[in-house]
Parts: structure tokens; sequence; C-alpha cells
């Protein structure tokens, strides 16, 4: 168990970083689907997509210290969750 922790817990920083390179570096590219150009508001695409892929990121790495206590479902559904409001609030910017 405790190499999945590890495990878990390094990937929930490395997503946690990506999620910075969004929001703070304006790098785009990273999230998929982003097409130059079709964004009007670039700075809040960025904003609200960092804090999201960072929301996933730490759920990642709470989900790795009660890796023994909670099914891989919970963890499953919670991310889904995640996705789904990310794509409902990117599809609402893409309207602006």
């Amino acid at each position: 168990m405790i190499v999945a922790q590890v495990i878990l817990a390094s990937l929930g920083l490395f997503i946690i970083i990506l999620g910075l390179l969004v929001w703070k570096k304006r790098c785009y590219k990273i999230v998929a689907g982003y097409v130059e150009g079709s964004i009007k508001n670039e700075e809040a695409f960025g904003k609200v997509n960092g804090i999201f892929i960072m929301i996933m990121g730490i759920t990642t790495i709470l989900f790795s210290f009660f890796i023994e206590r909670l099914n891989v479902w919970v963890f499953n559904v919670s991310l889904i969750v995640l996705v789904s409001a990310q794509i409902a609030v990117n599809s609402r910017m893409a309207r602006r």
C-alpha cells in the first residue's frame, strides 16, 4: 500500500504543477481540445482550468492518504464530477 500511496501522491503533485502551468504561465496547449484563438477571455480560461486541474491533483493526493479506507469508485466518481463541471464551465466560456 505504501508504494501506491507514494505513486498517487507523486502523481497528484505533478497534476498540481500542471495546473499551475496552465494558470500562471498560460501554457494552454496542455489542456486537451484547446484551439488557439477559440477562447475570447484566455486569462479567465487559464484561471478556471488551472484551478480545476489543481483540484484534481489535490483529490489524488487526498485519495492516496485514504486509499485503505475508500473504494476506488469514490475516487473515480469524484474525478468524473470534477471533469463534468470543468466541461460545463468551459462550454459556458466558449459561448461568451
